[in-house]
């Protein structure tokens, strides 16, 4: 019994420490995440610089097949940083697309289903999907189901009918299988839909374990490494795990601020769980900077998503600050009021060091006058000790005298007693002489 005792306080301790550590990891993940949306023009200036390049080299090469690429990679830039303009450049590929030939139409409409179903339109991006041609190439082309995956997942978020959602998400499992099904077992591609249909089916540990095996090998230049990261979070979100999935959603939205991203989920995902946790002022500065940053990108159905929380988290940020402010105020107060007592004190104590200067000076002079009269009574006892030896003397004197006399009377008198006895008259004329 002592042993099993010993075996379950060893567990408990063992993972409370555990969580005390992965607490510490967060808060300093969370300073980091704090530093870096402070500075987070930084990383924006660093794209905006690539983008740049890009325009310039666009303007030099001459060759349509060179044009189309750059017009890709600018898609790609774009696509996560402004939308409008992702749409502008698909547009762009598209119209240079139809002097180059159909697989290059196909990349071109894909693009532009891509950007219309980024800024809201999901029903014109599967209309777009629906005039790309099935060619070899395209049904072999992950990108192609991705997207018509990831636009009836939109619909499927969107949708409130209850019949309608049914339809989207047989759908969005149909594409999910589409992926895994031509995607390699070692890409993002395979791996993050594998994990997606088993968390739909509810094993959530097992999608957890692959995909955790998967991002321990993504490095910080993996464009897929902030997908990863936070379907991690949403997994660990349907097992509950509130810690982890904080966590992730964490870490994903410092991927996305690094990576100068402005259409993303993970950050008012982590305000929303903040909000819950009760950290009202991180909240409120996480999903106010992913509003300014979905505006920036132009994400019209990102900024609906946030509009549902944000009123929310506002008000409790304001009655936050009105609580801080009143304590503030209380505080004041009651400062104020230590003050005045302070002051009041302050002269009190004056006041009272000032009578007792007067009544030190007093007992000074009072002192002074004592130690004068000390003296005087000193030089007196002086005096009066001389007095009283010059009368020792004299008194002396005077009994020395005295007995000098009293011892010649009484030598006379045994003198006259003597001669009274003999009777000898010549004694007596002695005695007289």
């Amino acid at each position: 019994m002592f042993r099993y005792s010993a075996f379950i306080l060893f567990l408990f301790c063992f993972y409370s420490g555990l969580a005390a550590a992965d607490k510490t990891d967060d808060d300093a993940l969370l300073l980091q995440l704090d530093k870096m949306i402070e500075q987070r023009e930084v990383y924006q200036e660093k794209v905006e610089k690539e983008i740049t390049e890009l325009r310039k080299m666009l303007d030099y090469v001459g060759d349509d097949k060179a044009k189309f690429d750059i017009l890709g990679d600018l898609f790609v830039m774009y696509r996560s940083f402004k939308v409008d303009t992702a749409l502008i450049v698909a547009e762009q590929r598209l119209q240079l697309a139809d002097r180059l030939g159909e697989e290059y139409v196909n990349q071109g409409l894909m693009n532009l289903a891509d950007a219309l179903n980024k800024i809201g339109k999901h029903e014109n991006a599967l209309n777009v999907l629906d005039r790309v041609k099935r060619t070899g190439a395209v049904r072999k082309d992950t990108y192609f189901y991705y997207l018509y995956h990831t636009t009836y997942l939109s619909c499927y978020n969107d949708e409130t009918e209850a019949s309608r959602k049914r339809l989207f998400m047989r759908q969005i499992k149909a594409y999910k299988d589409t992926l895994i099904a031509i995607s390699d077992p070692n890409t993002a591609s395979y791996v993050t839909n594998q994990c997606g249909r088993l968390g739909l089916q509810g094993k959530w540990d097992e999608a957890i374990r692959i995909l955790t095996g998967y991002y321990e090998h993504c490095t910080d230049t993996n464009p897929d490494k902030a997908r990863v990261e936070y379907l991690l979070a949403e997994l660990y979100l349907g097992k509950r795990d509130i810690q982890q999935a904080k966590h992730f959603l964490i870490r994903a939205s410092i991927t996305d601020i690094a990576n100068a991203k402005k259409v993303y989920m993970s950050l008012q995902q982590l305000a929303i769980l903040l909000f819950q946790e009760g950290d009202i002022a991180r909240a409120y500065n996480y999903i106010s900077c992913s509003l300014e940053d979905v505006s920036f990108g132009k994400a019209r159905y990102r900024i609906i998503d946030i509009a549902e929380y944000l009123p929310i988290i506002k008000a409790a940020n304001d009655s936050r600050i009105k609580a801080d402010r009143d304590r503030v105020l209380f505080f004041l107060l009651a400062l104020s009021v230590l003050v005045i007592a302070l002051v009041i004190v302050f002269f009190f104590l004056r006041k009272k060091n000032h009578n007792l200067l007067k009544v030190k000076k007093s007992l000074a002079e009072q002192n002074q006058r004592l130690q004068e009269v000390t003296g005087n009574l000193t030089r007196m006892n002086e005096e009066i000790k001389e007095s009283n030896h010059i009368k020792e003397e004299y008194i002396g004197l005077l009994f020395n005298i005295c007995s000098e006399y009293i011892y010649k009377q009484e030598n006379n008198r045994k003198s006259l007693l003597k001669i009274v006895n003999t009777g000898s008259m010549a004694d007596i004329s002695k005695i007289d002489r």
